[in-house]
């Protein structure tokens, strides 16, 4: 686009700031302004970076930590599983026995009668074992 005096607006435009800002000297220092922005960016980002490096280093020590405290508390927690479960197995087998030992002193007619009254009294359930 261009004005009456037939030059482009955008060239008078440019010549207007070149005055406004003292010539060269002025115009040497929007330069350096611009160019030390960037360098700020870049120092805050190497800052923001530095600092981010300084809380993960903890903050994965301590992972670490955790996932070794997890690990244990596993193994103790299957240990106890496995624990339960062969106790599970001995008192089915100590209830069949006690089932089978209250089927024989009730079809044993030479059994003492206190015997028979004292293994009847304790219920069988379904037949799986003492209530």
């Amino acid at each position: 686009m261009q004005d009456a005096s037939g030059g482009p607006q955008w060239v008078q435009i440019l010549i207007a700031v070149v005055a406004v800002l003292g010539g060269g000297g002025g115009l040497a220092a929007l330069v350096t302004v611009l160019l030390q922005r960037r360098k700020f960016k870049a120092d805050a980002a190497d800052v923001l970076t530095d600092t981010a490096l300084t809380l993960v280093e903890p903050l994965k020590a301590r992972v670490s930590e955790l996932e070794t405290e997890v690990s244990s508390a596993r193994k103790k927690a299957s240990a106890a599983n496995s624990e339960l479960e062969r106790i599970r197995d001995q008192l089915r087998d100590v209830v069949r026995l006690m089932v089978r030992m209250r089927e024989v002193i009730l079809a044993d007619p030479t059994a003492s009668p206190e015997l028979r009254e004292m293994v009847q009294s304790v219920p069988v359930q379904n037949g799986r074992g003492l209530g």
